[in-house]
C-alpha cells in the first residue's frame, strides 16, 4: 500500500508537471498580434541593447548627452498619447499599429544615415520616428491583446508569449554583437528595418477592432493627475521610472565594465535571458491559481535588492550573476504585473483606450523623472548611483495594486 501510495503521488506530481507545460489556447488574433511583435522585438532587440552604446559613442562619450536624447523622446511620446489615440480611434487600430510600423522602418533608416557631420538632422528624424512608432503603436497594440486574452489563462498565456520573447532575448544580443564585430552599426540597422518590415504582414490577418476615444487633449491630463488616479500615475511611472534605467543606463554601464567588447556585452546578456525562461513559466501558472498582488509585492523588493546590488559590480562574472539574479526577480514582479495591467485594461469596458492612454503617459511620465534625475545626479556623482533610484523606484509599482479594481469613468 505504501509503495502504491507513492506511485500514485508521484504520478500526480507528474501530471501537474505536464499541465504546468502544456501551452494555454491562444486566440488567431493574440497569434497575428504576437508574431508582428516577436519579429520586429527581433530586431529592436538587436538594437535596442546597442543603441545607448551607439549613441554613447556618437555623443563623444557623454552619458548626459544620451539622457537628454532619450528624455526628449518619451517626453514627446507621452505629449503625444491622446492625440494619437484621437488618430486611432478614426482610422481603426489595426490600420495605427501598421502606420506605426512604417515609422519603425523610418527609425531604422535615420539611424542608418546617423553620421557625425550632420548629427543633429538625423536626431531629429530618428526622435520623430521613434516617438511616432510609440505613439501609433502600443496603445491599440495594448487594447487588442487585453481583448484578445483570456481572462482565465492570461498569466499563463502571458508567460508563454513572454518566453518565446525571451528565447529571441537570446538570439538577438548575440547575433547584434556579431554584426557590430564584423561589419558595424551600419549593416546591424538595415538589417533590423528589413526585419521590422516583415513584421508588417502579421497585422494584416487582425480582426478590426474599433474603440473611441472619448477624452479631450487637456481632460486626459486632468484626468491623469487628479486625485482618484494618483495611484494609476505613481503606479505606472514608478513602472517606467526604473525601467528606463535598464533600458539606457545599464548597457553603457556593462560596455565599459568590458572594456567596449560587443561579443562579451552580447554573450553575457544572451546567458541571462536564457537562465530566466523555465522560471517564466512557473511564475505564469502561479499568476492564474495565486494572488497577483502577493506576487508582485513580493517580486518588487527582491528586484530592488538586485539594483542595489549592482551598485558594486566590478567585472564579468558578477555582470551575469547579478543580472541574472536581477532577471529571475523581475520575472517574479513582472508577469503578474503584466497580467494585473491587462485585467485593469479589460474591466474598464468603454474605457479601455482612455485608460490605456493614461498608462502610457504615467510610464512616460516616470521616465522622464528618472532621466532627468540621473542627468542631475550623474554631475556629481558615479553611474552606479542611478541604481540606487532605480531601486527606489522599484518599491512604488506596489501602490498600484492596493486597490484591485478601478475604473474610469
Amino acid at each position: 500500500m505504501i509503495v502504491l501510495n507513492k506511485t500514485s503521488k508521484l504520478a500526480n506530481g507528474l501530471k501537474k508537471g505536464a499541465g504546468l507545460m502544456r501551452p494555454p489556447k491562444f486566440s488567431f488574433n493574440v497569434i497575428s498580434l504576437f508574431l508582428n511583435n516577436l519579429i520586429w522585438g527581433f530586431a529592436l532587440g538587436m538594437i535596442g541593447l546597442f543603441l545607448p552604446i551607439f549613441l554613447f559613442q556618437r555623443f563623444n562619450h557623454s552619458v548626459q548627452s544620451v539622457l537628454i536624447f532619450y528624455m526628449v523622446n518619451f517626453a514627446l511620446f507621452g505629449l503625444l498619447s491622446p492625440w494619437g489615440a484621437k488618430i486611432m480611434s478614426k482610422i481603426g487600430l489595426k490600420r495605427s499599429m501598421i502606420l506605426a510600423m512604417l515609422f519603425l522602418v523610418a527609425q531604422c533608416l535615420s539611424l542608418y544615415y546617423f553620421e557625425n557631420e550632420r548629427i543633429f538632422i538625423f536626431i531629429i528624424f530618428t526622435i520623430l520616428a521613434a516617438t511616432l512608432f510609440r505613439t501609433f503603436y502600443w496603445t491599440p497594440y495594448n487594447i487588442e491583446f487585453a481583448k484578445f486574452t483570456s481572462q482565465k489563462s492570461r498569466g499563463m498565456q502571458i508567460a508563454y508569449l513572454s518566453s518565446f520573447g525571451l528565447v529571441i532575448g537570446v538570439l538577438a544580443p548575440i547575433t547584434a554583437s556579431l554584426i557590430l564585430d564584423q561589419l558595424g552599426f551600419q549593416v546591424l540597422f538595415m538589417v533590423s528595418m528589413v526585419i521590422v518590415a516583415i513584421s508588417i504582414f502579421p497585422l494584416f490577418f487582425l480582426s478590426p477592432v474599433k474603440e473611441e476615444y472619448s477624452f479631450s487633449y487637456f481632460q486626459t491630463f486632468k484626468e491623469l493627475f487628479s486625485r482618484k488616479n494618483w495611484r494609476l500615475l505613481v503606479g505606472y511611472g514608478s513602472d517606467g521610472a526604473q525601467g528606463v534605467v535598464s533600458v539606457v543606463i545599464w548597457p553603457i554601464f556593462i560596455f565599459g565594465i568590458l572594456k567596449e567588447n560587443y561579443i562579451a556585452v552580447g554573450e553575457i546578456m544572451a546567458a541571462v535571458v536564457l537562465a530566466t525562461i523555465i522560471l517564466n513559466l512557473i511564475i505564469g501558472k502561479l499568476v492564474d491559481t495565486k494572488k497577483k498582488n502577493f506576487l508582485i509585492k513580493i517580486g518588487s523588493n527582491l528586484y530592488a535588492l538586485g539594483w542595489i546590488a549592482k551598485m558594486f559590480i566590478a567585472n564579468a562574472f558578477q555582470i551575469f550573476i547579478v543580472n541574472t539574479y536581477h532577471s529571475l526577480t523581475g520575472t517574479v514582479r513582472g508577469i503578474p504585473f503584466s497580467a494585473f495591467t491587462y485585467e485593469q485594461m479589460a474591466d474598464q469596458g468603454h474605457y479601455i483606450d482612455e485608460y490605456t492612454v493614461l498608462r502610457e503617459i504615467s510610464l512616460n511620465f516616470g521616465r522622464v523623472l528618472m532621466l532627468g534625475a540621473c542627468f542631475i545626479l550623474l554631475g556629481h556623482a558615479s553611474l552606479q548611483w542611478t541604481f540606487l533610484l532605480a531601486a527606489i523606484a522599484s518599491l512604488f509599482i506596489n501602490i498600484l495594486c492596493e486597490k484591485d479594481k478601478r475604473k474610469l469613468g
